[in-house]
């Protein structure tokens, strides 16, 4: 026998993971950004993997981290935009392909608007040629095109900037009033509503609308609809839903024509989920994945250095401060170790490599530089290789040389934590009015 994850177990794995975040005692995350030096092709760079040896690399090239907060995360579900002339597939509650997107179905739009609809009915597969507007909270609404849409919630400002993608848009469900028309659309969902009714046959010999009877019947409450006939043809060509009701989980519908004539219509009732239409967005779309959005500001207050360049991101989980097993809490983290020297010599170079000992073959302790500031005499490294002194401090390629008289460490342990994520990517270059905004979407 065959098993399936429902949906609803990837959004609750997804919601676990972002309540995980906000409770720092379980899961502290950073977000890191670290190698300075060039990739082979810098155009190419090599792929990422989650080794051990992966992991050790990170912590040999990093820079520093910021830490991950939950109002970091968002739920996101697949973007399709609202298009003229295009067919959008209608929710039915039969068809577990909607809720498991396994089937790449569309059957909700966003808007440039940027507000978000559910299809209810897309009038027999039609195209949608009218884009839909309205943000009625309490019903469904039909288009002269024949579409029913339920309008579900707006996406803000603040999340188009942060959690919208080309291929994501953010899906949440509010647990409290924040004065947008969503929560109105939460509070006025009907659980059990019947919004649209389906014709699968209709029929034969129905002349007149105004002489058919449709009764519904169900475990649910006063729904209500009518008919209408297409006269060319003596069919049942459509139902209007004159009074959804609730409470239904299943539903008949019995067709009676008071002539006797008509025969042989098929009607189908398409029933809300659970709450209602726009009860619960999150798991009404399938917000199964988060967008992790993080924003380096700057120099972060000096702890990520504007000087050199980056190639290599990763997150980490529960990393402990340096020398300890404590997790590690700070919202910035510089990672780089920097030197306090002593003498007068030519400059560093950013990127080359130095050293202590007879020659680079046989040194005692080495590193790559990060950044080098003449005006204070210090020095900061990364890729560092045994413990430095207070030898001479030898430049590889630049040949200078001074004396190494204080070390400040890390602000991790290093290879402490778990890695979660990682990505080489083509080089970032910083600077002191920049942000960089990343954007990364886990899957569930």
């Amino acid at each position: 026998m065959v098993s399936v994850f429902s949906e609803n177990l990837r959004v609750y794995n997804a919601e676990q993971f972002k309540e995980s975040v906000s409770e720092a005692a379980n899961n502290t995350l950073y977000f890191t950004i670290g190698k300075g030096i060039a990739w082979a092709n810098d155009a190419a760079p090599r792929q990422a993997n989650s080794s051990v040896a992966m992991m050790h690399e990170i912590y040999q090239n990093m820079i520093g981290a910021k830490k991950i907060f939950n109002s970091d995360m968002s739920h996101v579900t697949e973007r399709y935009d609202w298009v003229a002339n295009t067919s959008y597939a209608a929710y039915d509650h039969c068809l577990c392909s909607l809720i498991l997107f396994n089937s790449n179905t569309n059957f909700f739009v966003v808007t440039d608007d940027y507000n978000v609809y559910k299809c209810l009915a897309n009038n027999n597969s039609s195209n949608s040629t009218v884009k839909p507007t309205s943000t009625v909270t309490d019903t469904a609404f039909q288009t002269s095109d024949g579409y029913i849409w339920k309008y579900m919630y707006s996406i803000s400002a603040s999340e188009q900037l942060r959690f919208t993608t080309d291929e994501y848009i953010p899906v949440k469900t509010l647990a409290q009033d924040d004065e947008t028309l969503q929560w109105d659309v939460q509070q006025n969902a009907v659980d059990g509503a019947i919004d649209v009714i389906e014709v699968v046959d209709g029929g034969s010999n129905y002349a007149n609308a105004n002489t058919i009877t449709l009764t519904i019947s169900g475990d649910g409450n006063d729904a209500a609809a009518t008919a209408q006939v297409n006269t060319s043809t003596n069919t049942i060509s459509s139902i209007v839903v004159t009074n959804p009701g609730s409470g239904y989980t299943y539903a008949d519908i019995t067709v009676t024509d008071s002539t006797a004539n008509g025969t042989g219509a098929v009607l189908r009732a398409v029933i809300s989920p659970p709450g209602g239409h726009g009860s619960d967005p999150l798991r009404e779309l399938g917000g199964s994945k988060l967008l992790i959005n993080m924003r380096l500001l700057d120099d972060e207050d000096g702890y990520l250095p504007v000087t050199n360049e980056y190639r290599q991101v990763a997150i980490i989980q529960d990393p402990y401060i340096y020398n300890t097993s404590n997790v590690a809490s700070n919202t910035v983290v510089s990672q780089y170790t920097t030197l306090t020297l002593n003498g007068i010599s030519v400059d560093y170079h950013e990127d080359e490599i130095v050293y202590q000992g007879g020659s680079l073959a046989t040194a005692t302790f080495s590193a790559t530089v990060l950044e080098w500031d003449g005006g204070n005499n210090t020095i900061k490294i990364t890729n560092t290789s045994g413990t430095p002194t207070t030898d001479l401090l030898i430049g590889n390629t630049s040949t200078a040389s001074r004396f190494v008289d204080s070390v400040t460490n890390p602000d991790l342990e290093r290879y402490s934590g778990k890695l979660l994520y990682t990505n080489n990517i083509v080089p970032i270059s910083r600077a002191a009015d920049q942000t960089e905004d990343f954007k990364i979407v886990l899957k569930f």
